[in-house]
């Protein structure tokens, strides 16, 4: 990812020089040349620092269908500070034979009270020793929609109209809800044995 940050820094920076190349020949004032210079210049070093920012933040794409669980952290509500609250997971992808890709990503999920305590539940199992298998299928707006505002209430809060508020992060995590369960993590299918 590193170096995806550098080469969108370098190609900002590229794009600079092009516009300075150009803009050093055009028939424009010299202080009109010169703010687009020192504007191009703090713009490529903004990039930089902010691209660098996004390295390591969880993920709001929908989850693979099968997983693996390797770790699972709820954050409840907050309706002192208006965080609607989020449910984090760390997954592995599962092949058909059950065998992980090897490839850890990130997930967030808006919080809902059942999804936290079945995340909760398989974390224990992972504690425990215990591997755990995940499944996501989609599930549509206006149940994920419901399932969060059921939950808001239940906390003595009300969604959008005072408590919590839903932001536009939120908003994209509830168009893409899925429905989530957490079991034991079968064994791998191995491939047949060759006959000697």
């Amino acid at each position: 990812m590193t170096g995806t940050v550098l080469a969108i820094s370098i190609a900002y920076v590229v794009m600079g020089l092009v516009l300075l190349g150009m803009g050093l020949t055009s028939r424009f004032a010299w202080w009109v040349k010169a703010m687009a210079i020192v504007v191009t210049s703090v713009f490529f070093v903004e990039v930089f620092y902010a691209t660098k920012g996004l390295l390591g933040w969880p993920g709001t794409e929908k989850l693979p269908q099968r997983f693996q669980l390797l770790w699972a952290r709820p954050v409840e509500p907050d309706a002192k500070v208006g965080d609607p609250g989020s449910i984090y997971l760390w997954v592995e992808e599962l092949d058909e034979n059950n065998v992980p890709s090897g490839v850890p990503r990130s997930y967030r999920l808006p919080y809902s009270r059942p999804l936290a305590e079945r995340a909760s539940k398989a974390r224990d199992q992972i504690m425990k020793g215990n591997p755990q298998q995940g499944s996501a299928e989609d599930m549509p707006d206006a149940g994920a929609q419901q399932e969060i505002k059921v939950d808001a209430k239940q906390a003595g809060q009300q969604a959008q109209e005072g408590g919590v508020v839903i932001d536009a992060d939120q908003a994209k995590l509830l168009q893409q809800a899925q429905r989530v369960e957490f079991g034991t993590m079968p064994l791998p299918t191995l491939p047949p044995k060759l006959p000697q």
